[in-house]
């Protein structure tokens, strides 16, 4: 590795290390059930939300009591439920139309790791609507509040639920790149 680059690398980390303490992390708030979520929506005053998923839980009925409680609860739900295994710029983009025509004030993510990164897109792409998705990939490029996000993991062990990154492919370069803010 090319010593400017390393000691750019290091001087990064030492400046994330100092900063740490003083960054605004946020302690989640953890539901029991998803039927909790409508009250925490109503608590807000959103009375829209879209669900990004894929189809596979979708079919499996592992939407439906979610599907259920937000419609008793009178909040509209738009589902997306297109996300492929490794998210795609494509599922982003089509997620991001149906936020922005369904106008959704919030965005949940039932899935494993591929409907996190797919919603964190979304939220990306939403905070910083004049970028395009591949402007915002690296560390620190979105830099903007992205809407609320409630994350439902139905697997273990991808983490995604917690970080801070989204691992995107390019839909037509196939090239994965990290949107890490």
């Amino acid at each position: 590795m090319n010593i400017f680059k390393k000691l750019w690398c290091r001087t990064f980390q030492l400046g994330f290390r100092i900063a740490q303490p003083i960054l605004p992390y946020r302690e989640p708030k953890i539901l029991d059930s998803v039927e909790e979520i409508p009250a925490v929506l109503k608590q807000k005053r959103y009375t829209s939300a879209l669900l990004v998923t894929d189809g596979f839980l979708r079919k499996s009925g592992a939407t439906a009591s979610l599907e259920k409680a937000m419609a008793d609860a009178g909040i509209h739900l738009a589902v997306y439920d297109k996300t492929q295994p490794n998210p795609t710029t494509a599922n982003v983009a089509e997620a991001k139309a149906m936020y922005l025509e369904e106008k959704c004030q919030c965005l949940i993510a039932l899935g494993g790791g591929s409907a996190m990164d797919c919603a964190k897109g979304v939220g990306a792409c939403i905070a910083r609507p004049n970028k395009s998705l591949s402007q915002l990939k690296g560390v620190l490029r979105v830099l903007k509040k992205i809407p609320m996000l409630i994350a439902i993991p139905t697997t273990a062990g991808t983490g995604s639920e917690v970080t801070l990154a989204a691992v995107i492919t390019d839909a037509e370069t196939h090239h994965k790149y990290p949107v890490n803010d």
